[in-house]
């Protein structure tokens, strides 16, 4: 029996935080019952191009009983240094908030280097503070036993109403049946919109959604050098 990952929907996550990214392929990777976040998209072996840009955001919320309240994250693409991605991951809890800084190869789509931030302090930690930040927006089912449907529609992010597909998966979690949803729009490439997991019984164990995305034209954080 494989095991079905479902995950943030982030393109710019990478392999740096012990989850394994398919090199774009056109399914979910929880559909494909592969451990992946749910971010991966196109049929080719080529390396996909990198649409990012210097003041893209994404806010995406977590919620589910996997959890014991929502989580809340915000990625801010802050810079382009020395041929890598800057971007700031802003992890919002009632406990407190999390505020880190990374460094992104593009030609690899792996994290080099990870710094804590306050302000525009940056104090270096090790990849493992990033790899745990990320391991809590993810949750994984036992099995997926295959495609039971697929539908078009809208999927709302923000105040935009966007043209979406969503996939329907029969899954297992531990002895319960329960079903993957995964919700992709060509409007937001690079990245699913939406992701839950349900069981039978209606009990929500789990979902991810893209409730906010946009370019500032300022980006909100100076780069300071780590040192």
């Amino acid at each position: 029996m494989k095991r079905a990952a479902i995950g943030l929907a982030m393109g710019l996550f990478a392999s740096a935080c012990g989850v394994q990214h398919p090199p774009q392929t056109s399914a979910s990777a929880a559909a494909q019952a592969s451990p992946a976040p749910l971010a991966k998209h196109a049929e080719s072996d080529a390396a996909p191009v990198d649409s990012r840009k210097v003041g893209d955001f994404y806010v995406h919320r977590f919620s589910g009983s996997y959890e014991k309240a929502p989580l809340l994250l915000t990625e801010e693409i802050v810079a382009q240094e020395d041929g890598r991605w800057v971007i700031d991951y802003t992890f919002e809890e009632p406990t407190g908030t999390t505020k880190l800084r990374v460094r992104l190869d593009p030609a690899t789509d792996s994290v080099v280097r990870v710094a804590k931030l306050d302000g525009t302090r940056e104090t270096p930690v090790a990849l493992a503070v990033y790899d745990k930040l990320i391991e809590r927006t993810s949750f994984a089912a036992d099995s997926n036993d295959g495609l039971v449907a697929s539908q078009h529609g809208t999927c709302l992010v923000g105040p935009s109403e966007l043209d979406c597909e969503t996939k329907s998966y029969r899954v297992m979690v531990g002895e319960k049946s329960a079903t993957l949803n995964v919700s992709h729009s060509d409007q937001v490439p690079g990245r699913d919109v939406a992701g839950d997991i349900t069981t039978s019984d209606g009990k929500l164990l789990y979902r991810s959604e893209l409730v906010e995305m946009g370019n500032a034209a300022s980006p909100k954080h100076g780069v300071a050098s780590l040192k």
